[in-house]
């Protein structure tokens, strides 16, 4: 038996507290050392360094992880509690003694997930899902340059437009499908980068390759959000560098996951007859 150092980190709703609870007493009972935070609570200075990160929660939850563990990167074990759990497998709650039993005998899988880093002037952040660009002025476009760079070609773009998101495939899943960007198999090294609502009709999303560096810079006044969260505010013609990152997202899988089913069950349309 190994002995880890393990938090929960719950979705602050009483569902997921409940579950948070389960899963606390069933890893004391196997002598485990457990602490309870909330996601809302997570702050990188004083939070602990545990080996087990125990997500409870939806897609969110895992995005404040990430933000919160940029450099030290513990293994993630997600649990679903939310409606958006594209990066969760359908744990249930009769099969939590059996996940820590995996967990304690590390028999499990890593998966790890690409995140991108961007750098800003002198701040750096680590991305799971995109940066968002996007014109503080709405309702009117601005201008948007693009420069990629990368051993097979060199190449610059501009358009007009309300903003612009890049990340990694694991992002593609998010709000870039929802701005009709593609889909992008997680297990494929590649970024994506999409043009929000583009006055150019030509102009479409791009997937480039790993190894790519992209400079961006927008004619007016911009705010950048990282993973939902804004971040910044920056003057016209900054210049904001993003490349994809050796420092991964490391997730624990149990069972098997089927990505692209899963991101399509979560999409679906419910209709309701009143």
């Amino acid at each position: 038996m190994i002995t880890r150092k393990i938090i929960i980190v719950y979705k602050p709703t009483r569902e997921c507290l409940e579950k948070a609870k389960k899963i606390t007493t069933l890893c004391r009972d196997k002598g485990l050392e457990i602490e309870l935070y909330s996601a809302d609570d997570i702050v990188y200075e004083k939070i602990v360094k545990p080996d087990i990160v125990i997500a409870i929660g939806g897609d969110g939850t895992l995005l404040k992880i990430s933000r919160t563990y940029q450099q030290y990167t513990p293994l993630i074990l997600p649990i679903p509690c939310g409606r958006r759990t594209v990066l969760y497998e359908p744990i249930r709650e009769e099969q939590y003694g059996e996940v820590i039993d995996r967990i304690i005998n590390s028999t499990y899988r890593i998966q790890l997930l690409r995140r991108i880093k961007t750098s800003i002037r002198e701040n750096e952040y680590l991305v799971l899902n995109e940066i968002l660009m996007v014109s503080i002025d709405r309702g009117r476009v601005t201008g948007f340059y693009i420069d990629i760079q990368n051993p097979i070609f060199t190449s610059s773009f501009s358009f007009d437009g309300d903003g612009v998101l890049i990340g990694p495939p694991i992002g593609s899943a998010a709000y870039n499908l929802s701005a009709r960007g593609p889909l992008i198999d997680y297990s494929l090294e590649a970024l994506f980068i999409t043009p929000l609502n583009p006055m150019e009709l030509n102009i479409t999303p791009i997937i480039v390759n790993p190894l790519t560096k992209i400079k961006v810079k927008s004619r007016g006044y911009t705010e950048i959000y990282i993973d939902g969260e804004r971040k910044e505010y920056i003057k016209p013609y900054t210049e904001v560098n993003i490349e994809l990152s050796n420092k991964n997202l490391r997730i624990i899988r149990i069972y098997e996951k089927d990505y692209i089913r899963d991101v399509y069950f979560k999409r679906r349309m419910y209709y309701e007859p009143q």
